[in-house]
């Protein structure tokens, strides 16, 4: 019991550096060692285990004792937490920053979006009784910007800022919609898969109303 809980972060991490690898090859980036095929068969052998014990067991056929969420469900609503919640600040950050009404606009009503994402996010790791932690902190990822550039978001102004704010947001949407659409073609839970259609189509919706640069 003590290994297959012991090996459930790491398989929660496992799942979101591949459904990243989904999308983009080497998404996981250096805080994401590789694992040998023979890890991975160590982590699915894990299941009987977990099994005996009553923990249950997924369809990808790791231990499941999360409410039905297997750790591919779990990664990648932790992920997408981590995005959202990074992308929510950013979009904050035009007000004062931006003289562009149409973009803040778009920004004010974009980060609403995310902050209701969220709310149904952190709701299905609720229910499955999982802490709503972030595994993904410290990481460098496709969708998020690194510390340098968000120090940079935060001190520009005007035209500038403008530019940053286009180029980490239609980076993080598009994303978004490679993540969900990955998520929706695994093993995923179904309610999992009814929000990644959710997402990827707000994520859509958004990334086709940002303002254009003017004179773009």
């Amino acid at each position: 019991m003590a290994d297959a809980a012991a090996g459930a972060p790491r398989a929660t991490l496992l799942a979101a550096a591949l459904l990243c690898a989904l999308t983009v090859p080497g998404c996981a980036g250096p805080p994401q060692p590789s694992v040998p095929p023979a890890s991975a068969t160590t982590a699915t052998t894990a299941a009987p285990h977990a099994s005996a014990n009553g923990a249950g067991q997924d369809h990808g056929g790791t231990a499941s004792a999360n409410g039905g969420l297997n750790a591919t469900d779990i990664g990648w609503i932790q992920l997408m937490i981590a995005m959202d919640d990074q992308a929510h600040h950013i979009l904050r950050l035009a007000r004062g920053r931006t003289a562009d009404k149409g973009l803040l606009d778009w920004a004010d009503d974009t980060a609403d979006g995310h902050r209701a994402e969220l709310g149904t996010l952190r709701a299905l790791l609720a229910k499955a009784g999982i802490p709503d932690d972030n595994p993904h902190a410290g990481h460098e990822m496709p969708g998020m910007v690194s510390t340098r550039e968000l120090r940079a978001l935060e001190t520009a102004r005007g035209s500038r800022f403008d530019r940053l704010l286009r180029s980490a947001l239609d980076e993080h949407l598009k994303q978004k919609r490679m993540l969900a659409t990955s998520v929706r073609k695994a093993d995923a839970d179904p309610e999992v898969k009814r929000v990644a259609l959710s997402v990827g189509t707000s994520a859509s919706d958004a990334q086709r109303r940002m303002p254009s640069a003017p004179g773009g």
